[in-house]
This record gives C-alpha cells, sequence and structure tokens, in this order.
C-alpha cells in the first residue's frame, strides 16, 4: 500500500512529477512515457503516483495548462501593445501559431496524436472549464484595445472557438505544408479579424 505523505513532501512529489513530466512527455510524448518513467524521476514508488495524480493524462494536463500561463503575459502584453480590436486578433493568431515551435511540450504535441489521447481521458468538464478561462482572457484583453469606432461582430464564445480553432491547425502542420504554414495563418489570421471587427462606418 502507497505511503502517506505529509503536505509539505506532498507538494515537493507534485513539483518533482511535474519537472519530470514536462521533460519526459516533451521527448518522448504521452503514449511513449509510463507511470514508472515518470516515478523513477520523481524518487516515489510507482503506486504513489495515484496519491496524487488520477492518470498520467491528468498530469499532462497541468504541466500543459501550466506551460500556458508561462505565456499568458506574454501574449496579454503583445495584445495591449495593438492599436485596436482588429489588430489584436491578428496578433493574436499570429504569435499563437509560433508557439508550438518555439516550445518544446507544444512542438512534441505538434508532432504526434499526445493531444487527442489527453483529451478522450479527461474528464469533458475539466477541458471546458479550461477552454472557459483562455476565452475569457483573450475577450477581455481584445476588449482592453477595443476602439469607439470598431463594432465585434461575435459572440466572445464564438471568438474565442475561432482562434483555438486556428491554433489547433499546428496540429497538422505537414498536412498543409510546413514551408506554406505560416502564410496561411498570417491570410487567415487577416481574414479572421476583418470578418470579426468592422469600423462603425462599414456596417
Amino acid at each position: 500500500m502507497p505511503r502517506k505523505f505529509g503536505e509539505k513532501e506532498n507538494q515537493i512529489i507534485i513539483q518533482k512529477l511535474m519537472e519530470s513530466g514536462l521533460d519526459l512527455f516533451s521527448k518522448y510524448g504521452l503514449k511513449k512515457t509510463s507511470i514508472k518513467d515518470l516515478t523513477n524521476e520523481a524518487g516515489i514508488a510507482q503506486g504513489s503516483f495515484y496519491n496524487f495524480f488520477d492518470s498520467k493524462e491528468e498530469l499532462y494536463f497541468k504541466i500543459l495548462v501550466t506551460e500556458e500561463k508561462k505565456i499568458e503575459s506574454e501574449m496579454k502584453k503583445t495584445i495591449l501593445a495593438s492599436k485596436s480590436a482588429k489588430n489584436a486578433i491578428q496578433l493574436t493568431i499570429n504569435k499563437s501559431s509560433t508557439l508550438f515551435e518555439r516550445i518544446p511540450l507544444f512542438k512534441r504535441i505538434n508532432e504526434s496524436n499526445d493531444y487527442d489521447i489527453m483529451v478522450r481521458k479527461l474528464p469533458p468538464e475539466k477541458l471546458e472549464k479550461h477552454q472557459k478561462h483562455d476565452t475569457q482572457l483573450v475577450i477581455n484583453t481584445i476588449m482592453k484595445v477595443k476602439q469607439e469606432d470598431e463594432t465585434i461582430k461575435e459572440t466572445p464564445e464564438v471568438i474565442s472557438g475561432i482562434l483555438r480553432g486556428i491554433i489547433l491547425l499546428n496540429l497538422h502542420r505537414e498536412e498543409i505544408g510546413e514551408e506554406i504554414f505560416p502564410d496561411v495563418v498570417k491570410i487567415l489570421a487577416e481574414a479572421v479579424a476583418n470578418g470579426l471587427v468592422k469600423k462603425t462606418n462599414e456596417l
């Protein structure tokens, strides 16, 4: 029977699992990383893993959310530096499309079906809560730079869904074509921004 840990020890072990998970998932992916691999790196018994996470997919999700939070401030600065809601949407799409190349874990997601595996194993309500958080964050930030003569034509949920859909195109870079992918995203970003935001005199 896995032994119990104190609160401080729990925090240390969770941090170790997240660090080992980030390294192993980034190098080998979700499918090829076992719970034994994770616990060996963290220095705990294999059975003790379930004191902290219900599955390795749950650990993967927590790590993914943590990595996303690291870039939230960067994205907010980018959006707030823009001069309009239209420009903010365009910049958000273009900048987000580079994350899969800059961040090892995201790059691994791009090269595998790890995201699909994670989604299938997680409770839908956990994913929904995360998506709502992302929606609110992006929309609240974009609204801060919205100009008085701009009208946003869709609901926050629709805008967030569009942005998320385009970002997920990164999972299909190879099918779209690596060489043309940046140009595809650039054109989509401009088209989406023009479609979602209109000047008052254009209505």
